[in-house]
């Protein structure tokens, strides 16, 4: 493209040509009694015969010639339907036909196109900060509010839809196999023999002990028995002997092999297992449970959580690091993941090349409008300028030429003329 300064001092040359010639002409006009200068006066008469033609020409496309509305000039502006009609016809039908833009694309590799240029984003030292901006933006704004209905009512449902049966027989199945039953046995052997050490434990289990005894309704001899007895014992006695039972009772329990833990154990585990499998406790606590969950009011509750968790999760990115010490990480590993999987990446740019295809077989018609648009906003004045802006200066060239044409064409038929005569 021309610079404005090469296109002055072009049109400035076409017009000095054509006074060049003028000049010619009229000077040698009183000197043709000499061969050579009438030899020169007919090429100065030619060259400025052909650069008025060609200035009268160049004139024309663009306006009337010295403001004379003569036929057939002005070309650009009677015609500028047809040469908007042209334009939009070369560029929908020739320069970005649907079938050229489709060929080109198919030859693009868009995904690996599109892969470099995350990787040179996520390298520039501005990714981090606007990583951290929009993560950061998009945790505080989230809307808990509504959020909050949503989440609870899906725990509402994961609670009614969860079996309640199965949860009870895969606890009972998981106390068995990991030995909690034991484990729930030993620490309550653990509190009761700590409990029976206690030096107040004896007194409260002699009193207890010395009430239900007298409590009995007994006769005759019997109840002389038990008198005799009572007035032998005292709460402390009585009670260091029911002590002294029940911690010979627990250490018999607390015996991995005695006969009496076993026994016990095998008792409470036959329970568990019939607990577990009791289909009419299954139904009952199915019951209970989808009551207490449909009746459950847990919006406030998620609501709160969801607002504690957003203050510690923004409280912990505070400072940024996470981007560089995990987002980028993970972009960078995706990214070099995709690029290894061939046959993803192949999916990738078919749907791409299908994407943009259909795009543009849907809206092709509107490059063509665009340019019509485009055209159609500017008046002749601003048109006329912008095509001399761009031809002007070929155009000038074409003055030139014709005056210097015509003047070498002047030499040859002037001469021949002469030779003539």
């Amino acid at each position: 493209m021309a610079k404005p300064k090469q296109r002055r001092q072009t049109k400035k040359a076409a017009t000095w040509s054509l006074i060049i010639m003028g000049a010619g002409f009229a000077a040698s006009l009183p000197f043709q009694q000499y061969g050579a200068v009438r030899l020169l006066a007919g090429a100065f008469e030619a060259g400025m015969v052909g650069g008025l033609a060609d200035w009268f020409a160049v004139t024309a496309l663009f306006r009337h010639p010295l403001g004379i509305p003569i036929p057939h000039t002005a070309l650009l502006p009677k015609n500028r339907g047809k040469l908007t009609d042209a334009l939009v016809s070369t560029v929908e039908n020739n320069l970005l036909n649907k079938e050229s833009i489709a060929a080109k694309i198919k030859d693009v590799r868009l995904a690996e196109m599109l892969l470099d240029g995350a990787e040179q984003a996520l390298a520039s030292p501005r990714a981090a900060e606007a990583i951290d901006l929009l993560a950061k933006r998009l945790i505080s704004r989230l809307p808990l509010d509504s959020l909050a209905p949503v989440i609870t009512e899906e725990i509402r449902r994961q609670i009614m839809t969860q079996d309640a049966g199965q949860l009870l027989e895969s606890l009972a199945k998981q106390t068995l196999e990991r030995g909690y039953d034991q484990k729930v046995l030993d620490y309550a052997l653990e509190q009761a023999e700590a409990w029976l050490h206690k030096s107040e434990t004896v007194i409260t289990l002699g009193t207890m002990g010395m009430q239900a005894i007298s409590s009995l309704q007994l006769n005759g001899l019997m109840q002389l028995a038990v008198s005799a007895f009572l007035g032998y014992l005292n709460e402390e006695r009585m009670g260091d002997m029911i002590r002294r039972f029940l911690l010979e009772r627990v250490y018999e329990l607390q015996m991995e092999s005695h006969p009496r833990r076993e026994a016990f154990m095998g008792g409470l585990q036959g329970q568990i297992e019939k607990l577990a499998s009791d289909s009419e406790v299954h139904t009952r606590l199915n019951d209970w449970k989808n009551e207490q969950a449909a009746s459950w009011k847990g919006e406030e509750m998620v609501l709160g959580k969801l607002e504690e968790l957003r203050g510690r999760l923004l409280a912990s990115m505070e400072n940024g690091a996470y981007v560089q010490t995990y987002i980028l990480p993970l972009c960078a590993r995706l990214i070099e993941d995709l690029r290894k999987d061939d046959e993803l990446l192949e999916r990738l740019n078919e749907q791409i090349i299908m994407a943009i295809t259909g795009w543009v077989e849907k809206n092709h018609n509107r490059i063509g409008s665009l340019v019509r648009e485009n055209v159609e906003k500017m008046d002749n004045a601003a048109l006329i300028a912008l095509m001399e802006d761009k031809l002007g200066q070929d155009l000038q060239w074409i003055r030139i030429n014709g005056a210097l044409t015509g003047f070498l064409i002047g030499i040859v038929l002037t001469g021949i003329r002469m030779l003539l005569e």
